[in-house]
């Protein structure tokens, strides 16, 4: 190739997202969505098909026992037992082969009454043949035609009332994980609006497609090119994260929620439960609204104060330093249930270390974990230390970051290492700080593993400690199952960690040195 021909190439064009990216969207999103549409589809008649069967089987079941026992009350009335079990032997020879012919008629969707008339007749003529007494016979005869409409009538309205009942709803909720397609029968319904979705969607690339010309075609092509690496990304946390949310606020307002998705009904009352509790007796929640708070106003300023103080030692080229940080970062990478066993036995009333070393300034033991005046005092001491490590990484971190020139030229001047602390370090330190207090009382305000495992999962000695976390999972237990409070206290909980944090940013903005 020669030197004018190198010259004279055209200059390189970056790749640019064409139209041929906004074809392949519409191809796939069609595939996908028709694939979703036609699954959900399926699982609905499935489950139609399960709901049929159902039906059928709960009203042949119907049909012979209400049948059974209404004809027994109408022949069998006022006589003794021996006529009632010459009634049931009578009836029971007739059942066996009668199931059969009833379970073929509900299933050729035979009027209801049709078949109840089949039923009553059948079994009364197998409850009156086995009657021994002619006399008795006869009168059973002569009573029964007055009291047979009524018993049809009775038997197909209820026959009917139980078809109704049955619903798609019912069934989607009893079907069990083994049965085969439960995926798409159960969820039937977000495949069939995601299908939905994807379809209308193509649909709206391929007529925007039609009617721009190349260049916006190309553009439309650029505008999609993000999404292809946001799109497994949101499709996480749309199952993950915001569902669940959804999910729980949702739930908050069914009254009575349990697992199998029944409720009592919609409304407020969760909140009202939470909020107000049930006259006469102790409002837990109220309860551990003020002990949260009471804990988070101690243990975030006084921990972040340890923290900072640690922070800035360890900061220092000091003599084992990498020990003392391995010292401290050790809670980190233990279990908590471990270091909380091991803090039982620092506040052990008889033979505690903390009582030990208040033995020696000829101090009484202190029934830290069992006496109700110290039982907070106890969980605050823990609560600081398990809060340290993760605050002096943070501090740590934001200390190394800050220019060594300032402390520099502040040495220089002559300034001593409180003012140098004061002026330079806290100051450049404020982000971090900042940081640290939002983390650590959002941490603070869903305290629970401490309190379970100091207190062997009570909520305290004798019931004081509950905090809103701990509450959240009493509502939860076996003892009260009462999920819609535990969600409604969840969402009450979300509400106070915001306003929380809010008021924190509202007040850090207006934190300014000199």
């Amino acid at each position: 190739m020669s030197t004018t021909q190198l010259t004279q190439r055209a200059p390189y064009i970056p790749r640019r997202a064409g139209p041929g990216r906004v074809v392949v969207h519409i191809i796939l999103f069609t595939l996908i969505g028709a694939l979703a549409l036609g699954l959900g589809l399926m699982g609905r008649q499935r489950l139609a098909g399960k709901v049929d069967q159902m039906q059928n089987t709960l009203q042949a079941n119907l049909f012979m026992d209400e049948g059974a026992s209404k004809v027994k009350d109408a022949v069998g009335e006022g006589q003794d037992n021996t006529v009632l079990r010459q009634l049931d032997t009578g009836m029971s020879s007739k059942k066996r082969g009668l199931k059969t012919t009833v379970t073929t008629l509900v299933e050729a969707e035979t009027p209801e009454a049709e078949i109840a008339a089949i039923v009553v007749d059948t079994l009364y003529e197998g409850a009156v043949g086995r009657v021994a007494d002619e006399g008795l016979q006869a009168s059973m005869k002569e009573r029964f035609p007055a009291q047979r409409e009524g018993i049809v009538t009775a038997l197909a309205t209820q026959a009917e009332q139980l078809e109704r009942d049955v619903t798609l709803g019912d069934v989607r909720l009893g079907l069990a994980s083994n049965e085969p397609y439960y995926p798409i029968m159960y969820y039937y319904t977000p495949l069939v609006a995601l299908g939905v979705f994807l379809l209308i969607f193509a649909a709206a690339l391929l007529v925007n497609y039609l009617r721009s010309d190349v260049d916006k075609r190309a553009r439309l092509g650029q505008r999609l090119e993000p999404m292809d690496y946001l799109l497994p990304f949101f499709i996480g946390v749309a199952l993950f994260s915001l569902y669940p949310v959804v999910r729980v606020v949702i739930m908050s307002f069914q009254e009575h929620y349990r697992l199998d998705g029944s409720f009592a009904g919609w409304g407020i009352g969760n909140y009202k439960h939470v909020i107000f509790g049930e006259p006469g007796t102790t409002n837990y929640f109220l309860q551990g609204l003020k002990n949260t708070m009471f804990y988070v106003l101690v243990t975030v300023p006084v921990g972040t104060v340890l923290a900072i103080i640690i922070a800035y030692l360890l900061n220092q080229k000091l003599r084992f330093s990498a020990l003392f940080q391995t010292t401290y970062f050790l809670p980190m990478v233990t279990s908590v249930t471990a270091v909380g066993m091991v803090w039982r036995w620092i506040f052990n009333q008889k033979f505690g270390l903390l009582n030990a070393i208040l033995g020696w300034f000829g101090m009484d033991p202190v029934h830290w974990l069992g006496n109700i005046s110290h039982s907070m005092t106890a969980l605050i001491i823990f609560g600081i230390w398990n809060s340290l490590p993760f605050t002096i990484i943070l501090l740590l971190s934001g200390l190394q970051n800050i220019d060594e020139s300032y402390y520099t030229v502040a040495r220089v001047d002559g300034a001593r290492a409180f003012r140098i602390f004061r002026r330079i370090t806290v100051p450049l330190l404020a982000p971090t700080i900042s940081l640290v207090l939002i983390i650590n009382s959002i941490s603070a305000f869903k305290v629970f593993s401490t309190v379970v495992v100091l207190f062997n999962g009570a909520p305290g000695p004798a019931k004081n400690l509950y905090t809103m976390v701990y509450y959240i999972y009493d509502m939860m237990h076996d003892n009260n199952r009462e999920l819609g409070r535990a969600a409604a206290a969840a969402i009450v909980l979300f509400l106070i960690i915001f306003l929380f944090t809010m008021l924190q940013r509202f007040i850090q903005r207006r934190w300014q040195y000199d």
